[in-house]
C-alpha cells in the first residue's frame, strides 16, 4: 500500500459499490448507483482489461471507465484478499482508495478469471478452497442447518468450512459410514507391521505381509 503503487480495490462507500484501479499512472474509479437495499443479496460482476475497466450491480446498466495515462499492466505483489478485519488497520488498504475500514458482512460466493477467454472459477487450490480465510462471514443462516450429521454426529461450523464430528465407529462426511478394524480410525489401530495389509475377517482381521516378512503381524523377518 505505498503512495504510487498499483492497486485494484472494491468497496462500499455511502451505500454505493466503488471499484477503483492503478496501473500506475493514476487512478480510475466506477462509483455505482445506491444499492436497492430491499434486495437480500446484491450480485457485482466487475473486470479490467489493459486501461478499460467496467462494473455492473445488480440491474444497473454496465459502467465503464479507461485508467489514465499510458500504462496498461496491473503490478501488484501481494496476494488476492476478500473480506473485511474487525481491527482498525488503514496500512492495509492501498493508498487512493480512500477506504476508512473493513467490509462488514457476508459473502455468498466468488468466481475469478484473468484471462478474457477462461471460465470463471471459485478462488483457490483445488477449486473452492482458499488457502485461509479471515473476517468473511456466512450468509444468513449456518451451513449446519443444511447438513444433517447421522449416528450421533455433531456439526461443527468452522469459519466458511463445517464438518461432521463423528462418535466412535462412525465416519464419513455425514458419519454414514462404519468404522473397519483395518481403518486407522479404528480405535484401537490395528497391529499389522512392515507394510503387512490389514484385512477385516468376520471376527477380527488378519495381516498380509509383504516379502521377507512373517508373523501373526508380520513382525519377523
Amino acid at each position: 500500500g505505498l503512495n504510487g503503487d498499483d492497486f485494484l480495490v472494491l468497496g462500499l462507500r455511502n451505500g454505493r459499490v466503488v471499484y477503483s484501479y492503478n496501473l500506475g499512472s493514476g487512478t480510475a474509479t466506477i462509483i455505482s448507483k445506491p444499492l436497492d437495499l430491499t434486495l437480500n443479496i446484491h450480485v457485482i460482476h466487475l473486470g479490467r482489461y489493459l486501461q478499460k475497466g467496467w462494473l455492473k450491480v445488480d440491474d444497473q446498466k454496465n459502467k465503464t471507465v479507461t485508467s489514465p495515462g499510458r500504462l496498461v499492466g496491473l503490478n501488484v505483489f501481494s496476494q488476492f484478499y476478500l473480506g473485511g478485519y474487525r481491527e482498525y488497520t488503514p496500512e492495509l488498504l492501498p493508498k487512493g482508495s480512500r477506504f476508512k475500514n473493513g467490509f462488514q458482512g457476508c459473502i455468498f460466493d466468488v468466481q475469478v478469471r484473468t484471462g478474457m477467454n477462461q471460465d470463471l472459477k471459485s478462488p483457490g487450490t483445488p477449486e473452492g478452497h482458499p488457502s485461509s480465510g479471515r473476517s468473511v462471514g456466512q450468509c444468513k443462516d449456518s451451513p449446519c442447518s443444511l447438513i444433517k450429521c447421522r449416528n450421533g454426529g455433531k456439526c461443527i461450523e468452522s469459519g466458511s468450512t463445517v464438518y461432521c464430528d463423528c462418535l466412535t465407529g462412525w465416519k464419513g462426511a455425514f458419519c454414514t459410514e462404519t468404522v473397519s478394524v483395518c481403518d486407522p480410525e479404528h480405535d484401537p489401530p490395528h497391529l499389522c507391521k512392515q507394510g503387512g495389509t490389514c484385512v477385516p475377517l468376520p471376527n477380527g482381521y488378519t495381516c498380509h505381509c509383504p516379502l521377507g516378512t512373517t508373523g501373526t503381524y508380520c513382525e519377523q523377518g
